[in-house]
């Protein structure tokens, strides 16, 4: 602990930003083998980045020679929000002074005890209201600089000549039980505005994990994926906000408010229509994977009879019991929960196992209990 304190005071007046004075926390990560660095949760004890088409450590020097600006920029706060704020609080106070005025200078005697316990709590609890309330009344609210973002991020260099995003790469779980229970419609919405967020494509991932193993889920992520093909380009292309398609159709303010483009009208009726389409085939597929079992289990139970009366001519056929599965389109058993519950095809079956992997595989020995 000492050497590294004293690592850091030795190193920290290099580490200063030139344009601003304030510790650079990149670089110092960088500098000294830090664990974390751009693009992955692990840091290769090398310093650099590894290039996924030919392998090779790239140093990133060429962000951190970058001009640094902040990547975010205050938002002024209006005056008619917190000026009456400031003012309430202020009335608040002056009241609170004068009851714990009145309170100290007219003890019972009666109960003295009581009362100065009382009147100690009553300090404390408008102690504690006062510091809760100092950071308030100077708020600060940041955004995002898009500008200072894409300069650092995605600027053509020596190492990146075609301005491809440095940013990192992010991977999002989505995780589902029950589709009765958590409709797929809904799902499938959170899919579809986490597919259509303003990040580059190549860095964004989403999984899906259904621990309840249902076809109907699968079905359901399947037409999302293919409605994505016209909900997310629609997005990108108008700003569209919120990107999740059900809040935005059932907005009520107008839709039409600031959109320039001269295309936008046409565009939003075509994916409504889609939507409105996408909408019913979701809701429809439950009867649609009830109506197609029944379809492949009436078709196994003929040919059952028909195989028993190939082999006993002789004797009376009997009904034929088969477990009445749940088919997928292509004629194959779901290998997940069925809708009719059957030996290893129930919902305690086929638990979800979501497992995030924060180390890359390497020899090196993991870190925990291992099961």
């Amino acid at each position: 602990m000492e050497r590294r304190l004293s690592l850091m005071k030795s190193t920290k007046s290099v580490l200063m930003r030139s344009q601003t004075g304030d510790f650079d926390h990149n670089r110092w990560l960088f500098e000294t083998s830090g664990t974390y660095g751009y693009g992955n949760a692990i840091w290769p004890k090398d310093g650099g980045f590894g290039n996924e088409k030919d392998g090779e450590v790239v140093e990133p020097t060429d962000l951190m020679n970058k001009p640094w600006r902040p990547l975010t920029r205050k938002l002024k706060i209006p005056a008619a929000v917190l000026s009456p704020y400031r003012l309430l609080i202020f009335i608040r106070m002056v009241v609170l002074g004068l009851f714990l005025q009145w309170r100290i200078t007219n003890p019972n005697n009666d109960a003295i005890w009581l009362w100065g316990m009382s009147v100690v709590c009553e300090i404390w609890f408008a102690f504690s209201w006062l510091l809760d309330q100092l950071p308030k009344l100077c708020p600060v609210n940041r955004a995002t600089d898009l500008n200072v973002l894409k300069e650092k991020f995605e600027t053509p260099s020596p190492n990146n000549p075609t301005g491809k995003s440095d940013l990192p790469g992010i991977d999002i779980f989505v995780s589902t039980a029950d589709p009765e229970k958590e409709p797929p419609l809904v799902t499938a919405n959170t899919i579809l505005s986490i597919l259509a967020a303003d990040y580059p494509v190549e860095k964004l991932s989403c999984y899906v994990s259904d621990d309840g193993g249902a076809l109907l889920t699968f079905e359901a992520m399947a037409e999302a994926a293919s409605f994505s093909n016209v909900w997310v380009p629609f997005c990108r292309k108008h700003n569209i906000e919120p990107r999740n398609p059900e809040s935005y159709f059932n907005l009520k303010r107008d839709p039409y408010k600031n959109k320039v483009k001269p295309d936008f009208v046409k565009d939003r009726r075509r994916v409504k229509r889609e939507y409105d389409e996408f909408k019913v085939r979701i809701n429809g597929l439950p009867d649609s994977i009830r109506r197609r079992s029944d379809a492949y289990h009436a078709r196994e139970e003929i040919k059952a009879m028909k195989l028993q009366r190939q082999n006993r001519t002789d004797e009376p056929v009997e009904g034929v019991k088969i477990p009445k599965a749940t088919w997928m389109a292509d004629g194959t058993h779901w290998p997940g929960t069925w809708i009719s519950s059957a030996p290893e095809h129930s919902k305690g079956d086929h638990a979800g196992i979501i497992q995030v992997m924060l180390k890359p595989p390497s020899d090196e020995p993991l870190q925990g209990i291992v099961d």
